[in-house]
């Protein structure tokens, strides 16, 4: 009669415990929709930029590698917290390798600017 009591308890527990792990899973998928940065548009980005912003070739091979590592990092996120930490992160280094001369060129097309500085 115990072994039976046991088997019970231990099946019960095993079906609460895949039960609440399927539940969570649902919740997760409902709410994670976020946008999946692909090459073409890093590509597109980076044409944008070159037009606006005065550089020499390893600037722009500097900021194709910087914004490629970006979209890696993005793309493998797993909370949209961590996805904001690392936008600050990867715009703060796109910022920081721009002169002044090149940062106001840069700030003067907003949608560019926020489009790759702001989450």
């Amino acid at each position: 009669m115990k072994k039976i009591i046991a088997i019970a308890a231990l099946f019960l527990a095993f079906s609460f415990h895949v039960n609440a792990q399927e539940s969570s899973k649902v919740k997760s998928a409902k709410t994670e929709t976020r946008e999946v940065i692909t090459p073409e548009s890093i590509t597109k980005n980076i044409e944008e930029f070159t037009k606006l912003v005065t550089m020499d070739a390893s600037l722009k091979k500097d900021f194709t590698t910087l914004l490629n590592m970006r979209m890696n990092a993005l793309n493998g996120a797993k909370s949209e917290d961590e996805r904001k930490v690392i936008f600050e992160v990867y715009s703060r280094k796109l910022l920081g390798g721009l002169n002044p001369e090149q940062l106001n060129q840069f700030k003067s097309n907003k949608d560019l600017y926020q489009k790759l500085t702001q989450y």
